[in-house]
């Protein structure tokens, strides 16, 4: 990939120009945030309309989200910044893992799912009824149950709260490591909020 230098006007014209910045306060987003927005919209690599409308919801331009509520990280050096969960189709599989326990070894609500399916069998065997729920059941029924508790899951938008208002500072995924994070939250502040550096 060719890298390009881009000044803060550049990107604000990019944002001004993207219909998924539309109705956004854009001073109040790092060229750190819209950069990555820019890299991920031309890589293809996540829908970028899903990350900015978890940025509406925390703007109250947008009423709904499915993603677990806004709040803030307790440990350095994150501690006080404000973390949001986007999400977007790669994160299906990572979801349902979360939503059946997988990770810690836990399949009650599989070993549910497979219980009702046989006591909803009529037939005595497996057939198409059986394997559809089962199907709907650890699939789109699990992502359903997940998104009305909004507990549905991805990667992050990080922001800080001044002043009564949200400035967003990047995006980050839950396994880049804190110190990674940081640096580009430390980049922000330098490139255009050096204000809030003070106030966290």
């Amino acid at each position: 990939m060719n890298k390009i230098s881009l000044t803060r006007r550049d990107l604000e014209v990019f944002a001004v120009n993207d219909l998924g910045f539309y109705g956004l306060d854009i001073s109040r987003i790092s060229s750190v945030f819209i950069a990555q927005i820019i890299q991920i919209r031309s890589s293809r690599t996540l829908n970028t309309f899903q990350i900015l409308d978890e940025v509406k919801f925390l703007e109250g331009l947008k009423n709904v989200s499915c993603t677990q509520v806004a709040s803030a990280f307790k440990r350095e050096p994150l501690r006080g910044l404000m973390k949001k969960h986007f999400t977007d189709a790669n994160f299906i599989v990572k979801n349902l893992v979360a939503h059946f326990g997988s990770e810690y070894g836990g399949n009650r609500k599989l070993e549910t799912i497979v219980s009702q399916a046989f006591a909803r069998n009529k037939s005595g065997y497996v057939d198409d009824e059986f394997i559809n729920f089962i199907a709907h059941e650890t699939t789109f029924g699990a992502l359903q149950k997940r998104a009305k508790k909004k507990r549905i899951s991805g990667e992050w938008i990080i922001f800080q709260k001044y002043s009564g208002k949200n400035y967003y500072l990047t995006l980050a995924a839950h396994d880049e490591g804190d110190e990674n994070i940081y640096g580009r939250i430390c980049d922000a502040y330098d490139l255009d909020f050096d204000f809030l550096r003070r106030s966290v």
